[in-house]
């Protein structure tokens, strides 16, 4: 018989795989828009991993401090929280803005080419991209404690998942806006 270890883990895997098939969609959909960007190609990869390892991060912290139980599985009031959502916030701007500067720099070392825009995809995307997946991050690891699943066996494989799906839709909607403009 399979542990619930081995179920919690296989069906985040599952989910995982599924939705790295969504993302990968939804970028091929859109690379015509998003070449249209000097960068953007050096921006892209850099932005998802960095999205990944912040949220992924914060949500090994909540789960870890869910279990030793230094916090409660309730996002009112719950400063621990609220502390993490706003470091993930500041670190993923400050990033976001070194990853459009090295995208930047290397397609105008490199290739001649330049644009200012490179900084204002790199932070209306990481805007978006946190304002949803940090309040999906914090509510599912708080309703997965609650309904006695390890948030540390779902929310890796859940969260980047998520995380790429979000970033993509993120890029893709900021390298839009900043088109129109």
């Amino acid at each position: 018989m399979l542990s619930k270890d081995f179920k919690e883990i296989f069906t985040a895997e599952m989910i995982s795989i599924t939705g790295g098939v969504l993302a990968g969609a939804m970028l091929a959909f859109y690379v015509d828009e998003l070449i249209l960007i000097p960068g953007m190609m050096i921006l892209f990869p850099g932005y998802l991993e960095m999205r990944n390892a912040i949220s992924g991060s914060m949500v090994s912290r909540l789960g870890s401090a869910l279990h030793m139980g230094t916090t409660t599985p309730y996002v009112k009031g719950n400063k621990f929280a609220a502390e993490n959502i706003a470091a993930v916030f500041i670190l993923s701007l400050v990033v976001a803005f070194v990853l459009a500067a090295i995208a930047y720099g290397a397609t105008y070392f490199i290739f001649h080419q330049s644009t200012l825009k490179i900084f204002l995809i790199a932070l209306i995307a990481v805007i978006i991209s946190n304002l949803i997946e940090n309040m999906i991050s914090l509510y599912t690891t708080f309703w997965l404690f609650r309904k006695g699943h390890d948030p540390n066996n779902i929310m890796g494989p859940y969260i980047t998942t998520i995380g790429d799906i979000i970033s993509v839709g993120g890029l893709v909607i900021a390298t839009t806006v900043v088109l129109w403009l």
